[in-house]
């Protein structure tokens, strides 16, 4: 997500009491959490506040209007945090005393709820799951299956910091209809696109939705486009989240300090540096270097070689949350080439999913639409390899759970975003 960082935006809920520590049941992916806040911050001057705090590595900015921003506060941090705000005339009211406590409920809830059951087994995985979250083996199990299809390339395209491999699904376009000139008509050209999930390993939605448009795509392969799909751009990071930190953003590689993981999606090198972090504790840590990081080399590496043979004419990057896709620039406020062309069919994208669904989401350019920030997928896409539409692709919700959206919110979510990309490749 290009807003900093992490989880349930929360606007409704006011818990009364702190919890001073840890219960027995609190799940380990939740215990980092415990007795952290959400802080409502009020001011329409705050912006420069709150953003120098988040590059030092004190808060987490979890979501921002035009004159309130919402904050992940860690105890140790909450006096300092607090001072600051004073010293800049700001005011903040606390909505969540303790995130562990409130997301453990939250959870209970979401699993009152689920009456799917699904079982993925090594040798046995037909769909991916759609009421509940996949984990990484899995995910892999998955990958193993549809890899026997003959429409289907399944391949790494590298390993990650810690060993495990980055996934490429490679669907071909329909066969007899790709590439057959119809009467009266030259040859039909195929296009490519490609699509990144789980780049923020918070963000478990976005790979939920990047395997169901497989799924689909396998179902309903496009005569025209070659589809390339990286569904966990970030394994080793998603890893943490089910098992260390349920919050972790950045993957899991080793820095100079004492904290660690890089931003991937401050990685790239384009522009890299500004709206990003030199302190590597920071959620928007941006590494020590351009592509400092083996998975942001090896989708680097994967892209330009299609590209190469096929050009784009389509990249996504999924992320959560907020309901916006966001185009290039995210680095400047100049217009990006073909602007206006990437508003137009941002605007389709926005208005299949509000005709199929009712949800709503908004096609705004990245700087516009939010803060500067460099070294992300989407404007490296934009600028390395000049494929013209280009698009981050923020999901559900608004922030009522935000990075921890329940498990039955996966197939409706997947449902609009493939209807919108119908959509979409009907204009490319």
């Amino acid at each position: 997500m290009r807003c900093l960082v992490v989880v349930v935006c929360v606007a409704v809920v006011v818990v009364s009491a702190v919890v001073t520590s840890a219960v027995p049941s609190t799940p380990d992916n939740l215990r980092p959490l415990i007795n952290h806040q959400v802080w409502e911050v009020s001011g329409a001057d705050g912006g420069g506040v709150v953003m120098g705090l988040a590059q030092s590595g004190v808060v987490d900015i979890l979501g921002h209007t035009a004159d309130s921003h919402t904050l992940r506060v860690a105890p140790t941090h909450a006096t300092l945090v607090k001072a600051a705000l004073r010293a800049a005339g700001l005011t903040h009211t606390i909505t969540v005393h303790d995130l562990a406590a409130f997301l453990q409920k939250e959870e209970h809830l979401v699993h009152k709820r689920s009456t799917r059951a699904q079982v993925c087994t090594p040798d046995n995985c037909r769909e991916p799951y759609a009421d509940h979250y996949m984990k990484f083996d899995e995910m892999e199990s998955y990958l193993r299956y549809i890899a026997k299809s003959p429409r289907t390339k399944v391949r790494s395209i590298g390993k990650s910091a810690e060993g495990r491999d980055i996934w490429l699904v490679h669907i071909k376009p329909i066969r007899g209809r790709a590439g057959k000139a119809r009467v009266g008509e030259g040859k039909i050209k195929r296009k490519a696109m490609w699509i990144e999930g789980g780049i923020h390993a918070r963000e478990w939605i976005s790979s939920a939705t990047a395997f169901h448009l497989i799924h689909n795509f396998l179902k309903q392969p496009s005569p025209t486009f070659d589809v390339y799909i990286v569904p966990m751009a970030n394994p080793d990071g998603y890893v943490y989240t089910w098992t260390n930190d349920r919050l972790w953003r950045k993957n899991r590689g080793k820095t100079e300090g004492s904290c660690a993981g890089v931003d991937l999606n401050r990685n790239w090198d384009a522009h890299w540096g500004v709206g990003a972090s030199g302190n590597p504790c920071s959620e928007v840590y941006m590494g020590s270097r351009a592509f400092s990081e083996p998975e942001t080399r090896a989708l680097k590496k994967e892209m330009e070689s299609l590209n190469r043979n096929k050009k784009f004419d389509l990249v996504l990057s999924l992320h959560s949350y907020g309901q916006v896709i966001l185009y290039p620039y995210g680095w400047t406020r100049t217009p990006a080439p073909d602007q206006p062309e990437m508003q137009r069919v941002g605007d389709i994208f926005a208005k299949a999913i509000q005709q199929k669904s009712g949800e709503s989401y908004k096609a705004v350019n990245s700087a516009a639409g939010f803060y500067l920030a460099s070294g992300a997928t989407d404007d490296w896409a934009k600028e390395a390899l000049g494929t013209r539409h280009v698009y981050t692709v923020e999901l559900r919700d608004k922030g009522r759970y935000g990075f921890t959206l329940p498990a039955d919110q996966i197939e409706p979510t997947a449902m609009e975003i493939w209807n919108a990309l119908d959509a979409v490749l009907a204009v490319l």
